[in-house]
């Protein structure tokens, strides 16, 4: 833990984060608004369900006044469950064979 704390181990840390926020970001920007032509409420709402699930999405559209989307949050959000978790255990199976 101290060495987390160190600047010297938290500094990769956080560039390795902001390189998987910036990612993801460009990714959900160019496939959602540039190739299907989403609206932009339902994009940040998908990227949040994607990493905050369906409780903050659906808190995200109710602060923002998004009413006709907090359902659509909610689904999202717990098919990210339903599809991440298996997928999730299959790759951490994966990597436990290699080691």
């Amino acid at each position: 833990v101290r060495a987390l704390l160190s600047f010297g181990g938290l500094l990769p840390l956080l560039q390795f984060v902001g390189i998987i926020i910036l990612v993801h970001g460009a990714v959900v920007w160019v496939v959602g608004r540039k190739l299907l032509g989403l609206d932009p409420r339902e994009l940040l709402l998908a990227s949040n369900a994607a990493i905050g699930g369906p409780t903050t999405a659906a808190a995200m559209a109710g602060a923002m006044g998004w009413t006709d989307l907090v359902s659509s949050s909610v689904m999202v959000g717990t098919v990210g469950y339903v599809v991440g978790t298996p997928v999730g255990l299959l790759v951490g199976a994966a990597c436990k064979t290699l080691v």
